[in-house]
């Protein structure tokens, strides 16, 4: 449901919101060019801020613009310009890993797949 994008999004700002920079840099597998991209987005969001005379490549760069709660899925999806994927249905790994948000995830995406199935060819 979740696109890897997404994830990726989801997981760089939980690093910058629980300063756990060893451990969750070494979850944040993208390449050198897709980070430099992504923390930009998220900069220009206004969902994190580069700290002073920084190295703007690196997570730890980087300090919360906002608190956590105040930052929802749809913030991080306009941000990134990323998508939720309806197409199939959402499985025991997402809601292991999503919890409570999986939950609600989960409502969306049968609703969505159930109106994405009653429009037919013809109505396109």
């Amino acid at each position: 449901m979740i696109t890897p994008k997404t994830q990726t999004a989801i997981a760089v700002l939980k690093c910058i919101y629980a300063r756990d920079y060893g451990t969750c840099i070494k979850a944040v597998h993208t390449y050198r060019r897709q980070m430099r991209v992504l923390l930009t987005q998220l900069t220009n969001a206004g969902l994190i801020i580069l700290k002073e005379k920084e190295h703007p490549l690196e997570i730890q760069s980087y300090i919360p613009a906002k608190r956590a709660m105040e930052i929802s899925l749809l913030d991080i999806l306009e941000a990134t310009g990323g998508h939720l994927n309806c197409n199939s249905p959402i499985t025991e790994r997402f809601y292991a890993q999503y919890g409570r948000a999986a939950q609600k995830l989960g409502i969306v995406n049968q609703i969505t797949r159930i109106y994405l199935k009653e429009i037919t060819l013809t109505d396109l």
